[in-house]
Order: structure tokens, then C-alpha cells, then sequence
């Protein structure tokens, strides 16, 4: 009877990566490196096992073999420059010193000189390492005044129903006004009318806008009045008033919407990128979202069977119930085929591994650079420019101001009539405008 030969399979290469990123063997610094000289470098350099697992969780996240390389011969740099044996919290001055002393003053932020790039990706890695390991130097900011006051109002407008975005704006506000007083009194029992409009004067000295102003003194108010329930400070609440600020009087911040078309018809690539970016435009420009709201979008939030999607606006949290176009759902599904599979449930998430929900600004510069791209240079260029642009072609469209704000998911009266810019003729040819139903 002949003997059956048993082949045992021995991955390399990409199929060792992938079971190592499946957790069915354990990674070694052999799956990044695996020329003998590599090999050698790497491990009699200080901070093998340190380095190890950074590099291991690197590309367990999904980063690339080469890019992975890349990282630790920027960390053996640093080390080899430095003599560093053990490692040690490090700062931002520690780690421009360690770039410094590797490329001298080609690191300077305005330079050309070969190096510059190279230092800037050092600095990159080493704070990504640092991270990893808890030993980053986070430099202390200012001290903030009245800081418990401050963690206790964001508590209480998170049970308010306040969305991240909001409590943040309002702790900010108030913060700067806390800041301005404590070089005043260290007591919020203290606190008069006569020190607003004091701070109200200053911030008008340096410069700050009506809107910026009212919406200050509308954060403080409601502090001030969570403030005197808590014990804080005097029942002063009513007494903060900012100036009127009307938007009718704002400069449009909308675009065209033949130049919203031209754009969503420019955005057709077949790469990650394009069809990242065309799915979210799709969503704006159908839906007139703001940039927080395109965020939050998760997968779970879209009904196929039904084609509906459930949207929670920024103002309030309200929610809506969105019936999907056809041309979105078109947009999103060739989305979600080529987005990477991630833990992550929101919708749109990076393009580059680690993946993740987008940050702030990515939706701007989402938008900003694809408009720049078919020749829209001036003005406002962000995605607040095409929900603007989609209000005013729905109140040209014949629908009622009110049904816009609603729309929009917008609380004040006046909002909606912002986007008409006082063109008195097309507030004529609504014919369901009542002005009436607005107060």
C-alpha cells in the first residue's frame, strides 16, 4: 500500500500578513523584515521589543509591508542619532532636537533642502510611537480657569440633548468669557452685568463681529442661568444681551446650482477617492446636510427595503426621515463596495489605513478641492455653499419658506429667507409664502 505524501502549507510573503491579520498566527518582526541584513539591523538595535509591537500593530491595522519598513528605519534614525537605550518620555521640543541633530537646519519648517521631508516624516513617526506606548509629552495648555464650573455645564447640556459639536461650541464660549474674568475676581459670586458688558466692549476693541458677539452672549446666558441654579453666581441671566444680529444682512454664502451640477457631473471617478467624494456630495446636495451631519452618518441609518434614511440634524438632534433618490442610492452602494472593511460603523471613513471615521475639515476639503477643479475659485467653496445653493433651488422651485426650514431641520424664522438674498421678485413667485405663519 503506497504512502500518501502529507504537504503542509507555509505562507509567506502577502498570505502570511493576511493570517496574521486574521489572528491565526502570531507576528514576529520576520513578517516586516526577512533579508538577513535587515534582519540583523533591526534586532541588535535597543528597543526591539518596543519597536515590535508597533510595527506589528501598524500592519495589523492594515498598513502596507513597505510603508511599515518605512516607519522603522525612521524610529532606528532616531534611536541610532540619539544613543537612546531605554525609552523615556519625549516631547515635541525633544523630538525637533533629535531631527535637528540628524539633518541640521535643513528641518526648519520653510526650507528646500534635501532632508526637509525626510525630518518632517520623522517627527510623524516618532510622536506615533510615543503615542503607542504612553510615553508622548502632551505640553501642558494654559491654565483654564474655573475648569469644574466648566466640565459640569458640558454634563448638563449633554443631558440637554446637545449633539458633541454644540457642547463644545458652548463651552468654548463660555470658557473665553471665564478666562476674561478670572483676571478680574477668582469668585463667580461676583459676577455683575457690568462685567459682560465690559468683556463685550473688549471683544468688540479686538475686533469681533456682531454675529460672533451674539452668539457669545447666548453661551453665557445659559450658563450664567445653569450657574445660579448650582450656586455659583447672581441670577444675572436676563441682563446679558448681544447685539441684534439679523443673517438678512450676511453676504449669501450659496453657489449656483448650475455650478452644484457641474460639479457632482466633474465627480465620476472609478477610484476610492472619486467615489468616496460623490456619494457624500450626492447626500449634501440631495439632502442640504451640514458637514457635522454627513459625520455622523452610520451604515444602520439607511432602510434598503424601504429607501429611506434616518438623519439626525445638528440643531436640537431632531430627527427626520429621508426618502432616498434614486441617484443616491446608486452613489452610496458603489460606495460601501469599495469601502474598507473596518470596525468602524459611519459611513464615510478614511482612505488610508488605520481606518476611520473622517475628521473634521475632510467634508471641507472634500468639497473645496473639487470645485476648485472645475474653475470655482472665489467665495464660499465649502459644503455649507451647496446646502445654501439647494435651499434657494428648492424656494425657486415654488416650495414655502417653512417647508424649507423644515427641510433643513432649522428652528429660527428667519433662516430660511437668508438664502433669497432680499430678491424680492422670486419672494413673489412663491405663491405659499405667508410671512404670517413665520412669527
Amino acid at each position: 500500500m503506497s504512502r500518501v505524501k502529507r504537504f503542509t502549507f507555509h505562507p509567506q510573503g502577502a498570505e502570511h500578513i493576511e493570517l496574521f491579520r486574521a489572528g491565526r498566527i502570531k507576528g514576529t518582526i520576520h513578517l516586516i523584515y526577512w533579508r538577513p541584513f535587515d534582519l540583523q539591523r533591526h534586532r541588535q538595535a535597543p528597543l526591539l521589543r518596543e519597536r515590535e509591537e508597533f510595527l506589528l500593530d501598524l500592519l495589523k491595522q492594515g498598513s502596507g509591508r513597505i510603508p511599515v519598513q518605512n516607519v522603522g528605519t525612521m524610529l532606528l534614525r532616531a534611536i541610532e542619532a540619539t544613543n537612546i537605550k531605554t525609552l523615556l518620555p519625549l516631547g515635541d521640543g525633544d523630538i525637533s532636537r533629535i531631527a535637528q541633530k540628524i539633518w541640521g537646519n535643513r528641518v526648519l519648517s520653510d526650507s528646500k533642502k534635501p532632508g526637509h521631508n525626510s525630518a518632517h516624516m520623522l517627527r510623524f513617526c516618532l510622536r506615533k510611537f510615543l503615542r503607542f506606548h504612553s510615553k508622548f509629552k502632551v505640553q501642558k495648555s494654559p491654565h483654564q480657569p474655573f475648569v469644574q464650573e466648566l466640565d459640569r455645564f458640558s454634563e448638563y447640556n449633554r443631558c440637554r440633548g446637545l449633539l458633541p459639536d454644540a457642547i463644545e461650541s458652548h463651552r468654548q464660549k463660555a470658557a473665553t468669557f471665564l478666562k476674561w474674568y478670572s483676571l478680574r475676581s477668582n469668585t463667580l459670586a461676583r459676577l455683575s452685568v457690568r462685567h459682560v458688558d465690559r468683556f463685550v466692549t473688549a471683544k468688540w476693541g479686538d475686533g469681533w463681529s456682531g454675529a460672533t458677539v451674539s452668539s457669545a452672549m447666548q453661551a453665557l446666558r445659559i450658563f450664567v442661568r445653569y450657574g445660579h441654579k448650582q450656586g455659583w453666581c447672581p441670577n444675572i441671566a436676563e441682563g446679558i444681551k448681544g447685539p441684534y444680529h439679523s443673517r438678512l444682512g450676511s453676504k449669501p454664502q450659496g453657489r449656483s446650482w448650475t455650478e452644484v451640477v457641474k460639479l457632482l457631473d466633474a465627480t465620476k471617478g472609478e477610484d476610492l477617492a472619486s467615489v468616496r467624494a460623490r456619494a457624500a456630495l450626492s447626500l449634501i446636495s440631495t439632502y442640504a446636510l451640514r458637514s457635522s451631519e454627513v459625520r455622523r452618518i452610520l451604515l444602520t441609518d439607511f432602510d434598503w427595503k424601504k429607501e429611506a434614511l434616518t438623519m439626525r440634524r445638528s440643531k436640537r438632534g431632531r430627527r427626520q426621515r429621508l426618502p432616498l433618490q434614486r441617484e443616491v442610492i446608486q452613489a452610496v452602494l458603489k460606495y460601501i463596495r469599495l469601502r474598507p472593511r473596518c470596525p468602524d460603523r459611519h459611513l464615510f471613513i478614511s482612505l488610508r489605513p488605520p481606518f476611520r471615521s473622517i475628521e473634521r475639515g475632510a467634508i471641507y476639503g472634500l468639497t473645496s478641492c473639487r470645485l476648485k477643479k472645475i474653475g470655482v475659485t472665489t467665495g464660499h467653496l465649502g459644503p455649507h455653499a451647496i446646502r445654501h445653493a439647494r435651499a434657494m433651488q428648492l424656494l425657486r422651485s415654488g416650495t414655502s419658506v417653512k417647508e424649507i426650514g423644515e427641510f433643513l431641520g432649522q428652528s429660527h424664522p428667519e433662516s430660511p429667507l437668508f438664502y433669497t438674498n432680499f430678491d424680492v421678485e422670486l419672494l413673489r413667485e412663491v405663491a405659499d409664502f405667508n410671512l404670517g405663519g413665520l412669527i
